[in-house]
């Protein structure tokens, strides 16, 4: 974090968000026949948020804030610049690519996590929650650094105030495809292998892929007729191996989902196939307003799927959409990073624009 951004602002910036009932948030993985790989991701809740596509430049200042809100945690400066969705004008990232294609999430863990503990003799390696992702952005050029190097921050409750915790896990993919999830348990962290690149929310994400056991089942096949004395049962169309595939919005039904998509989907070719396939998987969890629904102080609430991302790890191109407006736009990560001298930012909510082609209507032949 800047060391001009006061503690009171960081203290606004979690009370508004974890004042939010919603804590949905799906991130997937795709991966084209010719070896590309595509990250794409949804941020889901009952917020407005003051999201910005934020360009963070290499040299960027930033020092970690203490549980009592001091901004006196670790220092350092950005190795790898990048590009990210910073929501309430924060410049720190919820979702974010680096020049190398490293691609990090942060996702909702409501319910499972502890921090490590606040050790004041190691206060120059700690850092809050919200700031993790941005240090790993800027401090990691792959996967397998981010193994070697992950526990060079120490990861503590930041400031809380009236609002209660912002509980965090976060998933780090790159352009080999390697993945990997972290989170915070029971005051320690463990690094799991994440060879699906799927990730949504609570329970843990062990518990994600025991739970996929149930769904052994599933095939990308038709089922069979099944003959039975006197009677044959048929199924009514196409898709029948699939019956079973939940299909609410729960965290577990998710991850579900999106496994069992992203495994079955014949592999693309080539980086806009590619894309086009990441955006089709992703939009099976994209929530329609009032799909969701829950009560907090007598009130109706509901759940959307607020923005949505797509990174293309080998183009390094970083895509975005709004509730909004469904247009998808993108931002070219080397071209954006080039020349920039200081973080800079692009509006992400804009009035949508269809395109009227009527003047384009031609004789058919």
């Amino acid at each position: 974090m800047p060391r001009r951004m006061t503690a009171l602002l960081f203290v606004l910036f979690l009370t508004i968000l974890t004042a939010a009932p919603g804590q949905a948030c799906t991130s997937v993985r795709t991966k084209t026949s010719d070896g590309l790989v595509f990250y794409a991701r949804t941020m889901e809740g009952e917020w407005t948020l003051q999201t910005v596509l934020g360009i963070v430049p290499r040299g960027t200042a930033y020092q970690g804030t203490l549980p009592d809100g001091s901004s006196k945690g670790l220092a350092w400066k950005v190795k790898h610049a990048f590009v990210g969705m910073f929501d309430f004008g924060m410049p720190l990232p919820s979702d974010g690519m680096n020049e190398k294609g490293l691609v990090v999430g942060a996702l909702f863990l409501p319910g499972y996590v502890t921090y490590e503990p606040f050790d004041r003799t190691k206060a120059g390696k700690t850092l809050a929650q919200y700031e993790f992702g941005a240090w790993l952005l800027s401090s990691f050029g792959s996967v397998a650094e981010v193994r070697k190097g992950y526990r060079q921050a120490r990861v503590c409750q930041g400031p809380v105030g009236d609002a209660g915790p912002l509980p965090l896990h976060y998933v780090v993919h790159d352009p080999s495809g390697d993945c990997v999830v972290i989170e915070y348990a029971k005051g320690t962290v463990t690094l799991y292998d994440n060879p699906l690149g799927v990730m949504t929310n609570s329970p843990t994400f062990d518990w994600m892929l025991t739970n996929l056991d149930n769904y052994i089942n599933l095939s990308t096949f038709n089922t069979p007729e099944l003959k039975l004395k006197g009677l044959t049962l048929k199924t009514f169309g196409q898709g029948s191996g699939l019956y079973g595939l939940p299909g609410d919005y729960s965290p577990p039904s998710r991850f579900v989902r999106m496994v069992a998509l992203s495994q079955a989907a014949l592999p693309a070719k080539g980086a806009d196939a590619g894309l086009n396939q990441a955006i089709t998987i992703l939009d099976n969890v994209d929530i329609p307003i009032g799909a969701v629904r829950g009560f907090e102080g007598g009130q109706e609430r509901f759940d959307k799927t607020i923005w949505s991302v797509v990174a293309d790890t080998a183009r390094l191109r970083y895509y975005y959409r709004s509730m909004d407006n469904k247009n998808w736009r993108y931002v070219d990560v080397a071209k954006a990073l080039a020349g920039a001298k200081g973080i800079s930012a692009i509006p992400v909510f804009i009035p949508v624009d269809y395109p009227d082609t009527t003047g384009q209507a031609a004789p058919f032949k």
